[in-house]
């Protein structure tokens, strides 16, 4: 009876053990996170297909995130009005008015999103970009608005690409951004904390100053002083709707392009 009684507790352990085993293979469940600690996505496309395929993306990270939102990318047509709103572009003399009609729409797309955080009151925000493809998990909400993605160049934009960036002390999470020293380019997706920042980098944009290309008006007015390390999303390959040509944009926001020499 006793050797019996052995051979039974035997294999019961013997099954916890496998149960554990297969438990362990799958992984471990994300925590659902409460509705005041989960993200609002916020996502610039052109058609709701394209904002869907995004959803679907997202979707095994159901419970961080509360909410969906399709921001129309915007096309200016080229109209009278339309090119007397570009006197709003702090840009070069040369630049052609498609590419000015381009770059307007783009930062007012981005407008139009965080107009619509202002209006909700919405906090722990994503605003991404047609062409940002998630390339890590996505972490529960930071404590501060941060880049999730982008290229880190030198403080002289002119020689991104051309002079290697070492960031000190780069750990997983936030990292400070030293202006002095370096730089996050591309607007492709970025962290809005509460909705007041929103509306603070809404007061810049909408103000009477000139503003330039989004992503080098985010650097030059700080609104960003931390990026989130690894970059949760890339940008993928595409043909650029504002330079109308293939870029090298996928390699450049892989780790921050920090391996990336042109």
């Amino acid at each position: 009876m006793k050797t019996h009684h052995k051979r039974k507790l035997s294999r019961k352990r013997k099954n916890t053990r496998v149960r554990r085993k297969t438990r362990s293979r799958k992984g471990k469940l994300l925590k659902s996170l409460p509705q005041d600690k989960q993200y609002n996505i916020f996502i610039i496309c052109k058609t709701k297909r394209v904002f869907q395929e995004h959803v679907n993306t997202l979707t095994k990270y159901q419970k961080r995130i509360h909410s969906y939102h399709h921001i129309p990318a915007v096309f200016l047509k080229m109209t009278p009005t339309n090119m007397r709103k570009t006197s709003k572009l702090k840009t070069r003399y040369n630049t052609s008015m498609k590419a000015r009609l381009r770059k307007l729409g783009c930062i007012y797309a981005h407008r139009n999103a965080l107009r619509m955080i202002v209006k909700l009151q919405t906090n722990n925000n994503i605003i991404l970009e047609e062409d940002a493809t998630l390339d890590h998990i996505l972490p529960a909400p930071p404590k501060h608005s941060s880049y999730l993605g982008g290229w880190i160049i030198p403080p002289q934009i002119t020689l991104a690409g051309k002079k290697k960036i070492k960031v000190p002390r780069l750990k997983t999470g936030l990292n400070h951004i030293n202006y002095d020293k370096f730089r996050v380019l591309m607007a492709h997706s970025y962290f809005v904390k509460t909705y007041e920042k929103a509306k603070s980098i809404l007061k810049l944009i909408e103000g009477p100053e000139q503003i330039k290309n989004y992503d080098i008006f985010l650097i030059d007015h700080h609104i960003f002083d931390e990026f989130y390390y690894p970059a949760i999303f890339v940008q993928s390959r595409h043909s650029s709707e504002i330079d109308h040509g293939t870029n090298q944009n996928d390699l450049r926001t892989k780790d921050y392009g920090l391996h990336y020499t042109n």
